[in-house]
C-alpha cells in the first residue's frame, strides 16, 4: 500500500489521533503538512518527524473554522510538495455538560469546529482538486458519538452525527470528481486528552472494558492504520461510508460519560 507523491494536509495533527494519522501517511511514502491551531506543538511534531522523513513534512497554525487559513495551509503545502490530493479532517475537541447546563458558547464552539471546519476544508480541496485535474481522498474524523446517544454530550454528539451525514453528500456530490469522502468513527481512544479527562481510568475505563467486546482501550495507531487504507488505492471502490474503530464496542453501546463522572466523584467522596 504506497501513498509514494501524494500530498496531505491533516488538521488537528499535533497530537493524538491527528499525529499518529501524520506518521501513518508518512510511513506510506505521502507528504505532510500539520495544521493545527497550537502552532509551536505543530511545528515541534513536524521537526520531530523531519528526522525520519526529511523533506516530507511541514507544519503551519491556524484554526480550522477559518477559511483564510486553510487557503493558507494549503497554499503552503502545494508550494513545497505539489497539489493537496488527501485531506484528513480530523481537528475538534468537546466540552461535557447536562443540556441544561449546557452553553450557548460550547454548544457553539464544538458544533463550529466540527462541522464547519470539515465543510470548509472539503469545499477547498474540492475546487483546487477540479482546477489540477487530479483525484482526491477526504476522511473526516466522525466518533461512535454519531450514533451512540451519550448524556453530557448533546453538542458533540450532535456534531458527529453531522459528520457523518456530510461525508455521503459530500461523497454523492464529488465521486464526479474523483474525489472519495468517508469517515472514521473512533471508540474510546488513549490520548493526552482522554486520560487527562480520567474516561480511559477508574470507573469510566472500566465501564467502557465491560462494555467492549476486544476488552482493550483503543490507541491512536488503531484509527491511522484505517485513515491510511481509506486513503490508498486498495480502498478505491470505497466512498460515503463511516468505517467504526472501536473494538466492538458499539455492539453493546457506550457508557454515559456524565453519570460515570458523577458516580466517580461520589465513591471518591465516600
Amino acid at each position: 500500500m504506497s501513498l509514494a507523491g501524494n500530498v496531505a494536509v491533516v488538521t488537528g495533527g499535533a497530537a493524538g489521533i491527528g499525529y499518529a494519522i501524520v506518521e501513518a501517511l508518512l510511513e506510506h511514502g505521502a507528504s505532510v503538512l500539520i495544521f493545527d491551531l497550537n502552532g509551536v506543538a505543530a511545528a515541534e511534531a513536524a521537526a520531530s518527524l523531519l528526522k525520519q522523513h526529511e523533506g516530507r513534512v511541514a507544519s503551519c497554525a491556524g484554526n480550522v473554522t477559518s477559511t483564510s487559513d486553510l487557503v493558507a495551509a494549503f497554499d503552503s503545502a502545494e508550494d513545497q510538495f505539489g497539489p493537496v490530493d488527501i485531506l484528513i479532517n480530523n481537528a475538534g475537541f468537546s466540552t461535557i455538560a447536562p443540556l441544561m447546563e449546557l452553553t450557548e458558547e460550547d454548544w457553539t464552539r464544538v458544533m463550529s469546529v466540527l462541522t464547519t471546519g470539515p465543510f470548509l476544508g472539503t469545499k477547498i480541496l474540492a475546487n483546487r482538486v477540479a482546477k489540477h485535474g487530479i483525484s482526491a481522498n477526504v476522511v473526516n474524523t466522525s466518533s461512535l458519538n454519531y450514533k451512540a446517544a451519550t448524556n453530557g454530550l448533546a453538542h458533540y454528539c450532535t456534531a458527529k452525527a453531522g459528520v457523518s451525514q456530510f461525508t455521503k453528500v459530500a461523497a454523492s456530490e464529488l465521486g464526479q470528481y474523483g474525489i472519495r469522502v468517508n469517515a472514521v468513527a473512533p471508540g474510546l481512544i488513549r490520548t493526552n486528552l482522554t486520560e487527562s479527562a480520567g474516561l480511559t481510568t477508574g470507573l469510566s475505563g472500566q465501564r467502557f472494558l465491560e462494555r467492549t467486546p476486544l476488552g482493550r482501550v483503543g490507541e491512536p495507531r488503531d484509527v491511522a492504520k484505517v485513515v491510511a487504507f481509506l486513503v490508498s488505492s486498495d480502498a478505491g471502490w470505497i466512498t460515503g461510508q463511516t468505517i467504526s474503530v472501536d473494538g466492538g464496542n458499539e455492539i453493546r453501546g457506550l457508557h454515559s460519560y456524565w453519570d460515570t463522572a458523577l458516580e466517580q466523584a461520589a465513591l471518591e467522596g465516600a
